[in-house]
């Protein structure tokens, strides 16, 4: 049990660590410089988003436009409801698509699934490395943010944070497992990243619709971004919907399983 592939799994993707960490220490730290101007010019920017539709507001996250005024409101709609995810996102299409995918293109599956080892435990310390990784990002995040606001005079609410992360990482369980669940069954990472691509379009697009359509509420339930849910509202609170939580770690579980029972029987040579 010396975890070899899970060790592998981080020194493969070190760069990729370091490359995403800068990213998000950057990108978030010049959203917090961002929030003195928005606080200043508040009313005027307040009256100015009341001119845009309710759909347009919907799918960058608005739910309150007195929000930002409050830095969780504010970086809850430039940073975290979208572009965050889709940071997020792309790293962990790759690491999913990585863990079997991955070793069938770079031509190593040969090697890595014949070992006297279950191909369910390597599929499993690939999963957790990458798992691990993102746990990484979202601590940087976190902590760039807590940094930045007390640059910029403000006093983070730890509670929130700390819910955040929860579901951050509940989120990144689902879309890791969701990733390894294809990269499992296909012989081609550009494959995975066309699917996962795709679904994430969908789910945006419904979250989308339902802000100009009552009628996309019934199919609400197959986006994604139902159960991430607002993160300036679990920034503000510190609460979390434990519902929104059991479902990404349900189906975060169960495409997991199904992966590693597909891994385990499949030809990957």
């Amino acid at each position: 049990m010396n975890f070899s592939f899970f060790k592998k799994t981080i020194k493969d993707f070190k760069w990729s660590i370091f490359w995403y960490g800068l990213s998000v220490f950057l990108y978030g730290a010049l959203m917090v410089s961002f929030f003195p101007t928005m606080r200043d010019m508040g009313e005027e920017f307040e009256k100015l988003m009341e001119s845009y539709p309710p759909a347009f507001l919907q799918a960058f996250g608005v739910e309150d436009i007195s929000s930002f005024s409050t830095i969780e409101g504010f970086l809850s709609v430039e940073y975290l409801s979208f572009i965050w995810v889709i940071i997020v996102g792309i790293l962990l299409f790759t690491l999913g698509a990585s863990i079997v995918s991955g070793e069938i293109d770079k031509g190593t599956s040969e090697f890595s699934f014949t070992l006297p080892i279950k191909r369910q435990k390597i599929v499993l310390e690939k999963f957790a490395a990458s798992f691990f990784i993102s746990l990484i990002i979202i601590f940087i995040t976190l902590i760039t943010i807590i940094i930045g606001a007390y640059v910029v005079g403000e006093t983070p609410h730890f509670e929130g944070f700390l819910a955040f992360f929860a579901v951050a990482s509940a989120l990144s369980f689902f879309l890791l497992a969701f990733a390894t669940f294809l990269s499992s069954f296909s012989s081609s990472k550009g494959k995975v990243y066309g699917i996962c691509g795709g679904f994430f379009a969908l789910s945006y697009a419904i979250h989308v619709l339902v802000g100009i359509s009552d009628r996309a509420l019934d199919f609400y339930f197959l986006s994604f971004f139902k159960y991430y849910g607002s993160p300036g509202a679990i920034l503000t609170s510190g609460s979390i919907d434990i519902r929104n939580m059991a479902v990404f770690l349900t189906a975060g579980a169960i495409f997991l399983l199904l992966g590693l029972m597909i891994a385990e029987g499949r030809d990957l040579l």
